[in-house]
């Protein structure tokens, strides 16, 4: 019976860690060619792009020759806390984030029936986590330590002090450090309880540095006909890699000089598959509808963690002077492969209008389920105009919600995770702009990207949270290459 309740514990600490990490890792970004991110990705329904095909594969039955394609991305993100907007994170990066090679079969001379047969093999990176901040909070009333003591409130002090505590599945390894490191006491009237450090009154100032890398990367076969000039359907096999590494160094300071430092590491590397399907109808001369369904991405995911703490704690000398000590203590690295569902269940559904000769408008809404998480929306807008023969011109703006609400994760009181903190993005905006050249055999297209996001950050359960805003500059350049086959 005990053991049936280790491995109930066990599946439900799977649970909770998977809830906390699935947030950041269902994120994905407006990335792609130029084309596509000039009209803030609203192309579901319009189709003729590699990265419009990424998102509806029905899409790439519009080709009619071959085409090569690649695209190079230069970004700076800069991040700061709301209340301290003078202080600045900066982040730098150059990626290529979209390569394709599509392959037309077409019949020009048939207007009705099977018109074409087309394939593509590409690559698309899905998000770029690279990203450094700092966040401070002064006078809060809670500690990490008042979580640890919390956690380990049931266990006796001998609980905590053999070294083969590590494994027992009734000890949680922030109570480990915590313990070793003298930032919690047993309580003098009730053994299995215990208290932090942090005395009744006082308060706390805490310091947060995050420093995240990593992407996410796709890696596709489609296929997609022409039925008539009138209908298009598609489908596609994706291949997604996953590598996504955070890195934590979290401070507090007592008034009484005493304090902690918590280091925790957590990477997660993976490789997942999902599958997509599309179709866009072209009833009328000026209009396009298009639909398209993603299955959930099968991942197996491995992840690795380990931490460290120092406490500076006031302990008597032999002569019963208080002195400020350190003591240090770190955890076993612990590494385990999980097979869950990385990227949710996605919906998107399109309209695009042609305005004559001069451009189109396109109108598209993005749905995401996934279980543990709310409900993800996108609503996109784009506008593309053309200036004079083959120059035209692209603008667009996109909204998306949140996967969750910003709400603390609870660290379940046994599990081996030492990161206390939670992220969670609460909205973003995107706001595009772009202009490009389409000759017969080459095109090339730039675009600008500026995304407005605002996330709250918990260094653990009990914190306060920091409202950070992040503003992202992105120039984004596409070259391409068609022939006819």
């Amino acid at each position: 019976m005990k053991r049936l309740l280790y491995i109930v514990l066990a599946i439900l600490c799977a649970e909770h860690i998977a809830a906390q990490d699935m947030q950041i890792l269902s994120q994905t970004e407006l990335l792609g060619t130029a084309r596509y991110v000039g009209m803030a990705g609203a192309m579901t329904a319009v189709g003729g792009d590699p990265s419009a095909v990424k998102d509806n594969p029905a899409g790439l039955g519009v080709y009619r020759r071959m085409e090569v394609s690649l695209t190079l991305e230069g970004k700076l993100d800069r991040v700061h806390q709301h209340e301290l907007p003078d202080f600045v994170d900066k982040n730098n990066s150059f990626l290529a984030t979209q390569a394709a090679f599509i392959f037309s079969f077409t019949d020009p001379e048939k207007v009705s029936g099977m018109i074409s047969n087309n394939f593509m093999l590409s690559y698309h990176r899905l998000a770029n986590y690279n990203r450094t901040y700092t966040a401070g909070y002064a006078d809060d009333l809670y500690s990490l330590s008042d979580v640890a003591a919390l956690m380990t409130n049931g266990l006796p002090e001998a609980a905590l002090q053999p070294a083969g505590r590590w494994d027992d599945p009734e000890i949680g390894w922030l109570s480990c450090l915590a313990y070793d490191t003298y930032l919690i006491d047993p309580n003098p009237k009730e053994p299995t309880q215990w208290l932090s450090k942090l005395y009744q009154g006082d308060v706390v100032n805490n310091n947060f540095v995050m420093r995240e890398s990593g992407n996410l990367n796709q890696y596709a076969i489609g296929w997609g006909c022409n039925l008539s000039n009138r209908y298009y359907i598609g489908a596609a096999l994706n291949v997604l890699s996953l590598y996504h590494n955070q890195e934590v160094k979290y401070t507090e300071l007592f008034q009484d000089s005493c304090g902690m430092y918590n280091d925790t590491y957590v990477s997660h590397s993976g490789v997942g598959v999902n599958a997509s399907v599309g179709f866009i109808a072209h009833p009328l001369r000026w209009l396009r509808l298009g639909v398209s369904f993603t299955t959930p991405t099968a991942m197996s995911v491995t992840t690795t963690s380990y931490g460290s703490m120092t406490g500076i704690v006031s302990v008597p000398d032999s002569l019963g002077v208080s002195r400020l000590t350190k003591f240090y203590s770190e955890t076993p690295q612990n590494r385990h492969t999980d097979r869950s569902e990385t990227l949710p269940l996605r919906t998107s559904v399109g309209v695009a209008f042609q305005l004559m000769n001069y451009g189109l408008l396109s109108l598209q809404y993005d749905y995401a389920h996934r279980k543990n998480l709310n409900d993800n929306h996108t609503f996109r807008v784009g506008l593309e105009g053309v200036i004079c023969n083959q120059f035209f011109l692209n603008a667009g703006y996109a909204f998306e919600t949140s996967f969750k609400k910003s709400v603390p994760e609870e660290l379940a009181y046994n599990t081996v995770r030492t990161d206390a903190y939670s992220q969670f993005i609460n909205r973003s905006h995107y706001v595009t702009a772009g202009f490009g050249f389409r000759s017969s055999h080459m095109m090339v297209h730039a675009a600008y990207r500026l995304r407005m996001q605002q996330f709250d950050t918990f260094a653990h359960e009990l914190a306060m949270p920091y409202d950070l805003r992040a503003m992202t500059h992105s120039i984004v350049f596409t070259i391409g290459f068609h022939t006819k086959w």
